[in-house]
This record gives C-alpha cells, structure tokens and sequence, in this order.
C-alpha cells in the first residue's frame, strides 16, 4: 500500500489538515504492521529449524553420552582422554591443586564431579551456547568448589599421596530384595489405572 502523501498549501483549512494528519498515521500504522509481519515470518522460519534440528547435542569435541558405567572400551577410552585433558586444564587454570587431590582419578565420586563440570563447561563454551553460558557455568562451578572441598576433606588425599577410603558403615547384602518387598507392598494400596479409552480415563 502506497504512503497517502500530498503538500498541504499556504493556510489550508483544518479539515484539510485533519485528512493529512489522517494519512501519516495510517502510513506510519502500514509501516508497523509490515515490520511486524516480516518479524513473525522470520520467528517461524527459527521455530521450524529447531524443531527439524532435533534435540541439542552436545559440543563436536565432548564425548557424548557421558554415562560411565554404560561406556564400552573404546568410548571410555575417548572419554578417560578427554577428561584427564580437561582436568590437567582446569586445575592449572583456577588454581585447584588444593581441592582436587591428584588422585582423583582413583574416586569414583570425583571422577563423576569432574565429568560434570567438563560436560557443561564444553556446553557452555560452544559456538551455539548463549552469551551467558560461561557466566552460568562459573556460578554453577562455584557451588561445585565446595562439594570438591568436602571430596578433598572425605578422601583426605594431600600433598599427591593417596589413601584408599574404606566405609566404616556398609548396607545389608539383602537390602534390594527388601526394598523390592516393601515397594511391592506400596503398589498393594494403590489404586489400579483404568483401561485406555475408558470413560474415567476420558473425563480425568
């Protein structure tokens, strides 16, 4: 729609006035509702790429999933490779050789810590991670300082000697079948879900 545009003469007559008045916010309005349609178009085209893209993955260089027990040989070795870099890293970087004990590798519980913060640090770095990332990622790792501290304070590795930590407390042998039991017993007073496509099912 072309702009209604026209000179107004020397001393115009005010409905004159009032019709070109009219004219400019109807062409300002037109303007708007062109910029606002090219934006909807433009936040739909966004919408469809994410959905055809799928879920987030996690950054090329991160071996992914970092799930350890259910790594095979060949993934675990990627993954042991890939964190013993980054933990040689971080610990130079902020200055951690008094919270991470250098035998981390030895604990489980620290292994999985680290895993964590390097999966995430790597997430937060990548290309795609918003502005903000490395800034979340430092305010997450400093709550994690303190659980490396405790870690340090449990396994109480200094100085690079290593000790074994042996649990003066232990579970039952036992303890699943009686868990299994009294999850049993739970189900029992529990009401049983309707059949699909029943009346109950539809009104719920």
């Amino acid at each position: 729609m072309d702009a209604f545009d026209f000179q107004l003469p020397d001393n115009p007559p005010a409905d004159m006035v009032a019709v070109a008045q009219l004219a400019a916010t109807v062409a300002r309005l037109t303007e708007a509702v062109d910029t606002l349609h090219q934006q909807h178009l433009a936040l739909t085209d966004t919408v469809a790429r994410d959905q055809n893209a799928g879920p987030r993955k996690a950054p090329l260089n991160t071996p992914w999933p970092l799930r350890w027990t259910e790594l095979n040989r060949d993934a675990a070795a990627q993954a042991w490779a890939w964190l013993i870099d980054w933990v040689g890293w971080a610990v130079d970087r902020y200055q951690l050789a008094e919270e991470i004990p250098a035998c981390w590798y030895q604990h489980p519980p620290l292994i999985e810590e680290l895993t964590a913060l390097a999966a995430a640090w790597h997430t937060a770095y990548d290309d795609t991670a918003p502005a903000d990332g490395p800034l979340l990622w430092h305010e997450r790792f400093a709550r994690a300082r303190l659980r490396l501290r405790d870690w340090d304070d449990y396994t109480r590795c200094r100085n690079g000697t290593h000790t074994d930590r042996h649990l003066d407390l232990t579970w039952p042998a036992a303890w699943r079948e009686t868990a299994v039991l009294i999850a049993d017993a739970d189900l029992t007073g529990r009401p049983s879900a309707p059949p699909a496509g029943s009346p109950q099912e539809a009104t719920s």
